[in-house]
Parts: structure tokens; C-alpha cells; sequence
């Protein structure tokens, strides 16, 4: 049976390499297929892109979404001299009119200029923004600052505890998109919408353009007595998508240089290093083309299948190409030298993808959804890698042209090669036991450290303590109690069994005792 198949391999590849321009040309179809999905590929570096489709967490928290409106907030901290100055509360005023009236896909803006103050004055009660009466002489203020500073609802919300902070949160609306006026008066006349459709959310590209507008504002704004932070999830979101970007082109081109200079120390010969680039280059971009055609993002965790699969793939190349040369060397002419390789390595090959494939697909059942697809696509890329080193690589052999008088440099350096190897065989199996302890020793070490790894999840320790974002988002969290918010949803089992005093009570006693919780 083995000889049959390595009969097979090389029956493949004498026929592709007879009729190599009708292989060329099928396999460009192939791949210009795939990697033609390139331009949909996107990056998602949200929380909740951590989680399947079909999660019960994730269910429940879109049906929170569109029951409240979209959560995530762009927080912007301003520390001034002294915040309860008519000067700097005017530059804030300013700072929240440019906010409201430049900023895309906008909800509202809040902060003490349009803060909601209700308060009673006889037997009127009155409701208007905290601002709209601007103060014009030291007591106003004076008054205006104690007012603040009594108000819990404000505290570590726009203003910090000690006063020296002030905020403006930025909330995107839930739904981009322009409605009419009759959709925006939808539910206040006496005719039941028939609209089921949910709301729809902001976009990685808008919440980037919406986060570029917020830092392009502030930045008319800042100064040694306007000193601004910014900070919250769609900030660190953009800043993780930024870093991911960079670090995929500069990861994968390491790997290609790595890769490069290791190949021509082993072939020395342009050849050598041409030809399996081409190789490992097509199944990455048709791996990533297949993830954009089948609207998988790439996400944190799968950052890292470009270098991977550059790693990976490169090792069927290399094993072919080693004994299509020496072959070459031994006089052989290309078409019996590929043809030989492939009956003799083409069965390792197959065997090695197959086994490094069924590896990576068994993190396909993962509940984290990016190790899900990094298992899926990963094994998707093995396989192409496969496909290609068997088709596409006796393609560019037969049509490239392949030098054959570098027969004695081959010999040297075969030899100096072989005797490294021979070398290492050798300290094996005349130090078996010594290796035997080293290894156990070893082992033992690394399951005492493995022992020591903690679980946790926080993109903002992913970034490095240099980027603007993350310092900003440590004083949020220093001064104002945090950037992140928790939502908790609260169901009476009863129509309007909000309104009882037994649950106004329980949530008024849930309330202090949350506040009591300290980080």
C-alpha cells in the first residue's frame, strides 16, 4: 500500500509538471477565489467578540442593548487649576457644544454644563440643565460648587471626589443610521409599531471615526491649564486595533525574514528561497481571503495565525526542495528530481498536514470564539499549505529556470551539515541517561511554573504602559472610580411592580450596599 501511494504522489507530480500551464492556470482560479476575500477581512477587538454567536451571555447582553440603547461611553477627564471658575467653566461649555455638534454617530454628550438639576423651590418643582443659569458672581459659584459636590448622581461621575476632575462622557447612538420623523415619533401616537427589526450598532470603522473626531476636538482644547483624558472602551478598543495591525506587519515580517535568511543559509541559492516563499505567501493569503469571504474577523487571540502559518508551512517546502536538489546534484534532470521527491516525501508530507491539521481543529469546539476559529482556520491554512506544495510547487520548479553547477559548494556544506546531525545523534545515544535526567528535571520545572499561571481578562494590561490610552484610562480609574461601567438588570415578575414601595425600598437598599464596595 505504501508503494502504491508514494506511486501516486509521484504519478501527481510527473502530471502537473507535464501539463504545468493548465495546473498554473487552475490553480490561479483557485486562489484568486479565495484571496479575493481579502478586502472583507476585518479586525474586531471587542470584549464580546470573545464570545460565540449563540453564547447566553452574549444573547443577553444584546437583548440589553436594545432594550437600553449601546453602553459603551467615551470618557473625557479634564483637570483644570480649579474647576469652579467661570473661566474654565466657560472653556468647558465651549469644549461640549464643539463635542455635540462635530461628533458622528452622536447620542448625547454629558457633563456639568448640560447636567440634569432638579430641585424644589416652594411648590415648584424645577428641572433644567445645571448650566443653564451660568453663574456671574462668586457666591453663584459658591453655591453652584456646593450643589455639585452634595449631588451622589454627580460624584466620581462628572466630577471626582476631591474635585479636581471633571468629565464629559460621549455616548454613541445605538442606532447610526438616519430615521424619519415618523420613525423617531415611533410609540407615542396610538398606532402599534410594526417595525421588529432590532437596532443596529456602530461599526468598527464607525466607532474608530467616531473616537478620531473626539481626539481631533479635544485637541483645539488641551493646554498646561486644560489638561484632558480620554479614556473608555471604544478608546482602548481603537488603540488594541492599532496595535494589532502594527504588530501583524511587523510579526509577519520577521517571519519572512527569518524564514528567508535560514533558507538561503540552507539551499544558497535564490531558488531555495524564492520557491517556498511562494508557497507559504499564496496559503496565507488564501487562509485570511477564506476568513474574509466567511465574515470571521480577526480578533486578539488570532493575531497570531499569519506568523503561525508562515512557521508552519514552510517545513513541506523545504523537505521536498531538499531532496529535489540532491537529486539535481546527482545528475538528475528536473522532471525525474521532482518527480522522485514527491514519491518519496510526498506520503510524510501528506501524513505531517493531516496530524498538524486534526490538532488545530480540535480548539474548534473552544466556547472562546477567537480559539475557535483560530483551530478552524489554522487547519484551514495547514491543508492550502498542503494543496499548494503539492500543485503549486512543481509548477515554479518546472517553469523557473534552476542552476546546476553548484554541485561541490552542495557537497561541502551537505557534509558540514551531516556532521552537526551526526554529532547530536551521537550525545544521544552515548549520554542516554544524563539526557533522560535533564529532560525529567525540565519537565518537572515546567509544570511548577505552569502551576503558577493566572487566568484574567483585561485588555488595557494587553497594551504597553507607554500609550496615551492606557495612562489616561489609570487616572479615570484613580480619580473617578473607574471607566467601565456594570449594568444590572433588574425584573419585578410583574407589570409596573417597579413602582411598589416594597421594590423601590429593595433597590434603594441594593444600592447603598453597592456603594459600599470598594476595588
Amino acid at each position: 500500500m505504501r508503494t502504491k501511494i508514494e506511486m501516486g504522489f509521484s504519478a501527481l507530480a510527473e502530471w502537473v509538471y507535464m501539463h504545468r500551464l493548465k495546473s498554473l492556470l487552475m490553480l490561479l482560479v483557485l486562489a484568486a477565489a479565495l484571496i479575493s476575500g481579502l478586502p472583507k477581512l476585518t479586525i474586531d477587538t471587542s470584549t464580546e467578540g470573545f464570545l460565540h454567536d449563540n453564547d447566553p451571555t452574549l444573547i443577553a447582553y444584546n437583548a440589553f442593548r436594545d432594550q437600553y440603547g449601546q453602553d459603551d461611553v467615551v470618557i473625557v477627564a479634564v483637570k483644570p487649576p480649579e474647576v469652579f471658575d467661570r473661566g474654565f467653566l466657560q472653556r468647558l461649555q465651549q469644549l461640549h457644544n464643539r463635542l455635540e455638534s462635530e461628533l458622528p454617530y452622536l447620542d448625547e454628550v454629558t457633563s456639568l454644563v448640560n447636567a440634569r438639576n432638579t430641585r424644589g423651590e416652594g411648590d415648584t418643582l424645577i428641572v433644567e440643565d445645571l448650566l443653564e443659569n451660568f453663574p456671574e458672581d462668586d457666591a453663584a459659584l459658591g453655591e453652584l460648587k456646593q450643589r455639585v459636590l452634595n449631588n451622589p448622581l454627580y460624584r466620581d461621575l462628572l466630577i471626582s471626589g476631591d474635585a479636581n476632575f471633571t468629565t464629559l462622557v460621549v455616548r454613541a447612538s445605538s442606532t447610526p443610521t438616519t430615521l424619519s420623523n415618523d420613525e423617531l415619533m415611533g410609540g407615542f401616537d396610538d398606532t402599534e409599531s410594526t417595525d421588529d427589526s432590532a437596532p443596529t450598532y456602530l461599526s468598527d470603522a464607525q466607532s474608530f471615526e467616531l473616537v478620531s473626531a473626539v481626539k481631533k476636538v479635544v485637541a483645539d482644547f488641551k493646554g498646561d491649564d486644560f489638561s484632558v483624558s480620554i479614556a473608555g472602551s471604544p478608546v482602548v478598543t481603537h488603540a488594541l486595533k492599532q496595535t494589532i495591525m502594527a504588530d501583524m506587519r511587523k510579526f509577519m515580517g520577521l517571519a519572512l525574514g527569518a524564514i528567508a535568511v535560514f533558507l538561503f543559509i540552507m539551499f544558497r541559492r535564490a531558488s531555495g528561497v524564492i520557491l517556498p516563499l511562494v508557497v507559504v505567501v499564496v496559503s496565507l493569503l488564501s487562509t485570511l481571503g477564506l476568513m474574509g469571504h466567511l465574515g470571521v474577523a480577526l480578533k486578539v487571540p488570532t493575531q497570531i495565525l499569519p506568523s503561525f502559518l508562515l512557521a508552519v508551512s514552510v517545513g513541506a517546502s523545504v523537505h521536498v526542495l531538499a531532496i529535489f536538489f540532491y537529486r539535481l546534484y546527482h545528475a538528475d534532470d528536473k522532471q525525474t528530481a521532482i518527480v522522485y521527491s514527491y514519491g518519496h516525501s510526498g506520503l510524510p508530507i501528506m501524513m505531517t498536514s493531516l496530524t498538524t491539521a486534526a490538532g488545530l481543529a480540535s480548539f474548534s469546539t473552544a466556547e472562546i470564539a477567537p480559539i475557535a476559529d483560530l483551530g478552524q482556520f489554522a487547519a484551514a491554512g495547514v491543508m492550502l499549505s498542503l494543496l499548494y506544495t503539492m500543485i503549486l510547487l512543481p509548477i515554479t520548479i518546472a517553469l523557473l529556470p534552476i542552476r546546476t553547477d553548484l554541485k561541490q559548494k552542495e557537497q561541502s556544506r551537505t557534509v558540514f551539515l551531516d556532521n552537526i546531525l551526526k554529532r547530536i545523534a551521537y550525545l544521544s545515544t552515548h549520554y542516554p541517561r544524563r539526557i533522560v535526567a535533564g529532560s525529567a528535571l525540565l519537565m518537572v520545572l515546567a509544570l511548577y511554573s505552569a502551576t503558577q499561571i493566572n487566568f484574567s481578562h483585561n485588555p488595557l494590561t494587553w497594551l504597553p504602559q507607554s500609550l496615551d490610552v492606557r495612562q489616561s484610562t489609570e487616572i479615570i480609574d484613580a480619580n473617578l472610580k473607574g471607566s467601565v461601567t456594570m449594568e444590572v438588570i433588574i425584573d419585578s415578575g410583574r407589570e409596573n411592580g417597579l413602582q411598589q414601595p416594597q421594590m423601590l425600598n429593595r433597590l434603594e437598599q441594593m444600592g447603598q450596599e453597592l456603594a459600599q464596595w470598594k476595588q
